[in-house]
């Protein structure tokens, strides 16, 4: 007597092949879609990181603008005695995006960063040998063909001259400005705002904007 065999119909294999290719599809996408997730979040935190030094560097250096070691002999002094290394904003803000906007897009500090009470130049040579130390008058300034944020240093440091802080073709600045806040003429320290944007130049739908409002904290002098 022969004897019946059992199994799988051709039809239910051929269900059951289906079945496993789409879900060897579900997971293959998800796969794809967790590692896109990945990979713009590694661009995200990369802009925020470039973008944060490049603001931090300039908000140092704004924080230490006017400072000079002999400055309490200018402590109510008038504008004509100031100290050598006093922020004045109608010279040290320059470039205005749009006249009357008080927006700026280059901006000059001075810090007396060894002491010594003059501003260090090491390319004047017109200058003490004493005040030949490294420069200390800085100019940043925003390149829009570049598409970053350059620093120049020195007596003939200009808008126009200096060293981009981002070099590596990772981020691209759309947009640079400092703005000199009228509410804080009043309060004894000026206050100057910065804003930053930028962008991932491999994905440029990834944009970040920044914005810190900086005091200058030796005011006055």
């Amino acid at each position: 007597m022969l004897s019946r065999h059992t199994g799988f119909s051709l039809v239910e294999l051929m269900v059951a092949m289906v079945a496993g290719l789409l879900l060897v599809a579900a997971v293959s996408a998800l796969f794809a879609s967790i590692l896109r997730a990945n990979q713009t979040s590694m661009q995200v935190s990369r802009l925020n990181q470039e973008m944060q030094s490049i603001v931090d560097m300039m908000a140092r250096d704004l924080q230490r603008s006017g400072y000079d070691a002999g400055a309490t002999a200018f402590l109510g002094a008038t504008s004509s005695a100031r100290s050598s290394f006093y922020f004045d904003s109608t010279t040290d803000l320059m470039n205005e995006t749009v006249v009357g906007s008080k927006r700026y897009q280059c901006l000059r500090v001075r810090y007396d960063d060894d002491a010594d009470g003059c501003v260090d130049d090491p390319g004047n040579l017109s200058k003490p040998p004493a005040c030949r130390d490294p420069a200390e008058t800085r100019v940043y300034s925003y390149s829009s063909a570049s598409m970053g944020v350059r620093l120049d240093t020195g007596d003939s440091a200009s808008c126009s001259g200096g060293n981009l802080l981002s070099t590596d073709n990772t981020i691209a600045i759309s947009a640079l400005t400092f703005e000199l806040l009228g509410s804080s003429l009043t309060t004894g320290a000026r206050t100057i705002r910065l804003s930053m944007t930028g962008n991932y130049k491999a994905a440029p739908a990834i944009s970040l904007s920044l914005q810190r409002d900086i005091k200058l904290r030796n005011d006055g002098y």
